[in-house]
């Protein structure tokens, strides 16, 4: 038995999923998905339909049926087929709308009352129309079904006239319109808010790789050196770079716990959770986590204005975009150069310069280095990889803070990175 109801399941599945591009976005396939839940459904009606009108001998109306399952439901599976999705759902709304005004204006079935089939169809135009289109589709509904009744009325007895019931008539259409936009607005709240935490999960596995792989690979040269020097039997080097990894796994632990515990805060959307902090001191915490990297390749990190600074803002938020900031001029300065870091109080914030004197920035990478569509990654001076995701996370970090970040570069002579954090 169960295996019998996992088949019908799978069956009707793969009815609901018929033609239904796997790369459609959610919403789009979604709705191809009702679409085809509703051919399905209405050529099981006619079907039904069909064996009514031939035991009854209502030819006219059995021709009619099968002339609508020949001419809409199986166009409809062949555009379903071919994908041609707008072309589907405009037949199938058209061709039910104008078969059934016309179908019971010509033959009005007092048992089978067609026009009330157009309700239940109206619900299908606010899930799968929107904006204008749907207000407008919608209301041919209702016109169309006053239309048929009013006419029906007329050839019947001769009068056309409003009665209690026709009000009855305009409350469902009115019902359906305002349950089922209430409905859909919620879905699309929903899915929204689910598409959001989605993208800032997918944000927050970025930032934490990004900057957990940089201290990972100083850590694996670190640790390649002390095996040579543990080889040559060079005790005093061997120490030496002992006690470079156990401060550098340190500090790789700390940023990784201060990662993860800033993450666990995210829920729906990247929040800058603003504290007052010295900005000093994290300045400073960065610049010894950055050394890491720095020492292997001779450069040094100086550290202008310890004057202590306080200034409201989100500590990881800012430590990130800094540490991204200093790593990438890491990654494009020369062995023995330096990298200039400095704070100064404005009149309604803090600017954060960072220069280095590396290889710069080309005119044309400079203008797009922001730019969320451009993403680049060039090799730095001694060959390092990236990724090209890092002044883009540093620029939304900075901004969720209504902060800005500017860039001045000379090719050839170095590049400044300014941050300004409003306090």
């Amino acid at each position: 038995m169960e295996k019998l109801s996992k088949k019908i399941t799978s069956f009707i599945r793969g009815l609901v999923d018929f033609g239904v591009d796997d790369n459609l976005p959610y919403l789009e396939a979604r709705k191809a998905k009702l679409l085809n839940v509703a051919v399905w459904a209405i050529s099981i009606i006619l079907v039904i339909f069909l064996v009514i009108n031939l035991i009854e001998k209502n030819y006219f109306l059995a021709i009619s049926d099968i002339l609508l399952f020949v001419f809409v439901c199986i166009p409809s599976w062949i555009l379903q087929y071919k994908r041609k999705y707008k072309a589907n759902l405009l037949l199938i709304i058209s061709a039910f709308l104008i078969y059934t005004t016309l179908l019971t204006i010509l033959k009005y079935d007092v048992n089978r009352q067609t026009e009330h089939i157009l309700p239940a169809l109206s619900i299908l135009v606010i899930f799968l129309f929107d904006g204008w289109k749907k207000n407008l589709i919608f209301i041919l509904f209702p016109i169309s079904f006053f239309t048929i009744r009013f006419v029906v009325m007329y050839q019947t007895y001769g009068i056309i006239e409003l009665k209690t019931l026709h009000l009855i008539y305009f409350i469902e259409f009115l019902s359906v319109y305002i349950v089922t936009n209430y409905f859909k607005a919620d879905m699309l709240n929903f899915y929204d808010k689910l598409q959001k935490t989605i993208d800032t999960k997918d944000k927050l596995f970025q930032i934490i790789s990004h900057d957990i792989k940089n201290p990972f690979s100083s850590l694996l040269g670190t640790s390649e050196l002390q095996l040579r020097f543990a080889q040559n039997k060079e005790l005093e080097k061997f120490e030496k770079s002992s006690k470079i990894i156990h401060s550098s796994a340190s500090r790789i632990y700390d940023l990784t716990q201060s990662l993860l515990d800033w993450s666990s805060t995210q829920t729906e959307s990247l929040d800058p959770k603003i504290k007052n902090i010295n900005i000093t001191k994290l300045i400073e915490d960065v610049i010894g986590f950055c050394d890491m990297t720095a020492i292997p390749k001779e450069i040094e990190l100086v550290f202008d204005n310890k004057k202590t600074v306080l200034i409201n803002c989100d500590a990881v938020m800012t430590q990130i975009a800094i540490r991204n900031i200093i790593m990438n001029a890491i990654k494009f300065s020369h062995r023995n150069s330096k990298i200039v870091v400095s704070q100064s109080v404005e009149s309604s914030g803090v600017l954060i310069s960072i220069e280095d004197f590396g290889v710069g920035i080309d005119p044309v990478k400079l203008e797009n280095i922001f730019d969320e569509d451009f993403l680049h990654s060039s090799y730095g001076t001694e060959k390092e990889k990236g990724t090209g995701l890092g002044l883009k996370i540093t620029k939304e970090l900075i901004e969720k803070q209504n902060g800005r970040i500017l860039v001045e570069s000379t090719v050839g002579k170095g590049s400044t990175f300014k941050i300004f954090l409003p306090n």
